[in-house]
């Protein structure tokens, strides 16, 4: 089923994730909602990243694919960022993988807002903790201060951003920063942002 202007585009980084890379692909794939385009970007990986990426735009329609020069993960998601097509945009990091209503959470809460914060599951090899969010304010900034506070701020994959509110304020992902970029994006995107829901 091609999708040519999708609710959500999933924007995934890939650099040498072969390891990884099949469990994440899979898991946004089968997603309960569907209206969602899936971008690869290929960092110059040198292992088999590459290939497997290639391998599931040739299965899935909804996959689209670029292969770059290695420049680091800003430069990969920014490259997403200038060919996504999707209203609203959200990422994902190759090593990550997703449960089923992942899609659905961000979508059931879009309405009136310019970016929805969900909590997530950090796992380890022993064990998993759950960072459960209950913010009450929708006030960019009392948000940002909340998710500072809960050690949420920069982390993109519990994030739904609004392309428009991105394309309209010309945002991008600082491509000389190799620390904290992710948390440097999302303070320039809460500031010209008026309202911020955070769901459980």
């Amino acid at each position: 089923m091609k999708i040519s202007n999708p609710k959500i585009s999933v924007i995934v980084p890939v650099y040498n994730a072969e390891k990884y890379l099949h469990r994440c692909v899979d898991s946004i794939l089968v997603q309960t909602f569907k209206d969602f385009e899936l971008l690869l970007i290929d960092d110059g990986s040198k292992d088999r990243s590459g290939e497997i990426c290639d391998e599931y735009a040739r299965k899935y329609e909804r996959v689209r694919v670029w292969h770059k020069e290695n420049g680091g993960v800003s430069s990969a998601r920014n490259v997403g960022l200038d060919n996504a097509r999707g209203k609203w945009v959200t990422f994902v990091d190759s090593d990550d993988w997703v449960c089923d209503d992942w899609l659905y959470t961000f979508v059931d809460n879009l309405e009136e807002t310019d970016a929805v914060v969900t909590g997530f599951n950090f796992v380890t090899s022993d064990k998993i903790r759950p960072f459960k969010m209950e913010c009450q304010s929708e006030n960019p900034a009392r948000v940002a201060d909340y998710l500072n506070k809960e050690r949420n701020y920069g982390f993109l994959w519990c994030k739904c951003f609004n392309r428009s509110l991105i394309e309209k304020n010309i945002l991008r992902f600082d491509e000389k920063m190799r620390f904290l970029e992710d948390e440097e994006f999302v303070c320039r995107y809460w500031a010209k942002s008026k309202k911020v829901k955070v769901v459980n």
